[in-house]
């Protein structure tokens, strides 16, 4: 099992305890993760590294309150998800979370205006659409539709979108996958300000090393468990990460 580093004195804001989650499939059980165990620490920048199959979107899945495990805890703030019913699931991913995924996950016929007003018009407290879009540097796109957008354009819609809500975390699965290094960068550089300049939560997950390079923490997921995780001492500028 992995151990947590003993210098971070930050509250613990999410805590995955002994996790599992079981897909059964017929009579076939598949255990995407065995024996996850993390703390995720207010205001810090955790990368989650691991290959194609380790377990990562699985464990992106129980921390954001889109799936249960099967075994095992995941608390946040100390109230475990597994016990909510499906409406204060859902309060949890509308209030609490952001999500970016690597594909954007953007509405086609909406404009990228109306792609953040899907969260702004449902959230606690949230930024106003156009300031959210301003934000990602956007401001003179808000009438225009993805098939208009480049690929960057369209993720920092998408990171327009997770931040306009105001949640305390915001969690990226591969949120640069698809992007060239250039437009990689610029993504970052925007999650970054979410963390240093807004004060939040923000959970990378990916395969891609180099990320690490940016990160506090760094977790080292492999065949459905937390293998290591460790501090990272050697934080580098984005304009560095090289891949």
């Amino acid at each position: 099992m992995a151990t947590e580093p003993n210098a971070v004195d930050r509250p613990v804001i999410l805590s995955v305890e002994s996790a599992q989650r079981v897909f059964r499939m017929g009579e076939v059980e598949v255990m995407a993760l065995r024996d996850a165990t993390l703390k995720i620490f207010d205001g810090e920048v955790l990368v989650i590294l691991g290959p194609s199959g380790s377990g990562k979107s699985t464990l992106l899945n129980l921390i954001g309150g889109m799936d249960r495990p099967t075994g095992g805890k995941v608390l946040y703030r100390d109230r475990d998800l597994g016990k909510n019913n499906d409406r204060e699931q859902t309060m949890y991913r509308r209030y609490e979370v952001g999500f970016v995924f690597q594909f954007y996950n953007l509405v086609p016929t909406l404009t990228a205006l109306e792609n953040v007003e899907v969260v702004t018009e449902v959230a606690r407290n949230p930024m106003s659409a156009r300031e959210a879009l301003s934000l990602v540097g956007l401001a003179h796109r808000h009438d225009h539709f993805p098939a208009q957008m480049s690929g960057g354009e369209q993720q920092r819609v998408a990171i327009a979108r997770a931040i306009a809500g105001n949640p305390s975390i915001l969690l990226c699965d591969e949120p640069t996958g698809a992007l060239d290094i250039r437009t990689s960068r610029e993504v970052l550089k925007l999650l970054l300000h979410f963390n240093r300049d807004m004060g939040k939560t923000l959970v990378i997950i990916t395969h891609n090393a180099a990320i690490c390079g940016i990160a506090d923490r760094i977790a080292h997921i492999r065949d459905g468990a937390i293998a290591w995780v460790k501090d990272n001492d050697k934080r580098v500028p984005v304009e560095e990460l090289d891949w």
